[in-house]
């Protein structure tokens, strides 16, 4: 292409010159067609047409490779907090109604009314704080404990609404049974039997609810809100204890609903958690109670196992979830990327 072939109609033809003249006479200020024509030799050549280019091929985003989305807490920086609060819950559950029991009831000529008083009102009163504790961090001004969306500073979360029927009927059936003269050992045996049924059977609750993808109509669980499909109780006890009580707040809240989203094998495992949990604490708690009433057994030894046999499964129960739980973190973020790029493939 020349671009001084339009003019050469309008102007009589100019002596050829060379590269060197025409572009000195172009920074001279020479005609505009030979201004034309010396850019037009400079300029760089055209790109070739869109027909003519090869078409780019398709890009395909990739999985992340880096894992499923964090949880901003380490255990591990809090292990001298935890393990200081559960020494002080199984000095209240187990510790002291034993200790009290057995040392008043043999060393002592209290009446058992009066030793059943003091083991009732040492009951709750560390648990109770803590409720309380972790209620006045719900409802404060500051949104900052309590769970996504919600709907204001009475929006408690999952553990604190789970966990509240069970702790009145406990501390309803200490009084009631403790009222009597004598007061009904084999009943004030039971309290945590009683205890670990109606967590238990809230958590098959939700376990069926999450098989059959119910949904929630007419109240939340903690950042699920109405509508969602119901999560297992095991996730809202993990995202409400460190959330609220371990000062996660938010952030933490977050954080624990996008790897639930994320990921379909930390669902599992929470679901596994779930049913582990709550099949053991009915079947254990049904037998704790039959065995208590049976006549045969001395309420000495019916004591003795209604208050330590539950915080005995509670341990190994919590040893057996530390251990399944890293398995399961483990080989979550090492099938991550293998997962990710199946559940793209399937759409």
């Amino acid at each position: 292409m020349n671009s001084g072939a339009p003019h050469q109609g309008l102007t009589p033809p100019s002596q050829p010159r060379s590269d060197d003249e025409a572009t000195l006479a172009g920074s001279k200020g020479g005609s505009q067609p030979e201004k034309m024509e010396a850019a037009q030799k400079q300029a760089p050549a055209p790109a070739e047409s869109s027909e003519q280019s090869t078409p780019e091929p398709t890009v395909v985003e990739k999985p992340p490779v880096d894992g499923p989305p964090p949880l901003p807490y380490n255990l591990r920086e809090h292990k001298l907090t935890i393990s200081i609060f559960w020494f002080l819950i199984l000095t209240e559950c187990t510790l002291i109604p034993l200790i009290f029991y057995y040392t008043i009831a043999n060393l002592t000529d209290m009446r058992r009314g009066a030793m059943f008083a003091i083991i009732t009102a040492m009951f709750g009163f560390i648990s109770g704080g803590e409720y309380g504790l972790r209620g006045l961090r719900l409802c404060l001004k500051r949104d900052e404990y309590r769970p996504l969306n919600s709907p204001g500073r009475w929006g408690f979360d999952s553990t604190h609404l789970v966990l509240g029927p069970p702790y009145f009927v406990m501390t309803a059936l200490m009084i009631g049974f403790s009222i009597p003269e004598p007061p009904i050992t084999r009943g004030l045996s039971m309290i945590m039997a009683v205890g670990i049924i109606m967590v238990g059977v809230f958590m098959v609750w939700t376990g069926i609810a999450y098989h059959f993808q119910w949904r929630l109509r007419w109240f939340r669980l903690s950042s699920h809100v109405k509508g969602a499909i119901v999560p297992p109780l095991t996730f809202c006890i993990m995202e409400d204890i460190c959330g609220c009580d371990g000062g996660g707040g938010k952030v933490y809240r977050t954080a624990a609903m996008a790897r639930y989203n994320a990921s379909p094998r930390f669902r599992r495992m929470l679901v596994q958690m779930l049913w582990w949990w709550a099949i053991t604490a009915i079947l254990l708690g049904a037998a704790q109670i039959a065995i208590i009433w049976i006549p045969q057994i001395s309420q000495e030894v019916v004591y003795g196992i209604g208050w330590s046999v539950t915080s005995v499964w509670g341990g190994i129960g919590a040893w057996l979830t530390i251990w399944w739980g890293k398995k399961c973190i483990r080989i979550e973020k090492e099938k991550w990327a293998e997962d990710q790029a199946a559940q793209l493939q399937r759409g």
